[in-house]
């Protein structure tokens, strides 16, 4: 599992998410549903957490003082895949990367 963000979707996320935030934390997490499926039926989503309200932390990184985590039981979705994170015409973009 491998999270790949441009440096242009970091820019994004701290710009409109105002992060970085004390104890906060960019939680990607899985929904059912949605227009870009990694795997059938599911996409990935993120919003904006404490950090003390995630459960167990699957993954997690730090990028440019930005702090990314995925929960353990949404690891399964990113698991054997390279999800690469950008922006295009001020939206979030995903492109999937099998390792």
């Amino acid at each position: 599992m491998q999270l790949e963000f441009t440096t242009e979707a970091i820019e994004w996320f701290k710009k409109e998410l105002e992060l970085p935030q004390e104890g906060k934390a960019l939680h990607f997490f899985v929904r059912y549903g949605g227009e870009f499926q990694l795997k059938q039926g599911f996409s990935p989503a993120f919003n904006i957490e404490n950090v003390k309200d995630i459960d167990e932390i699957g993954y997690e990184q730090t990028l440019d003082g930005l702090y990314v985590v995925v929960a353990e039981k949404d690891v399964w979705y990113f698991d054997d895949d390279q999800l690469n994170i950008d922006v295009k015409h001020d939206e979030i973009t995903y492109e999937a990367q099998s390792k």
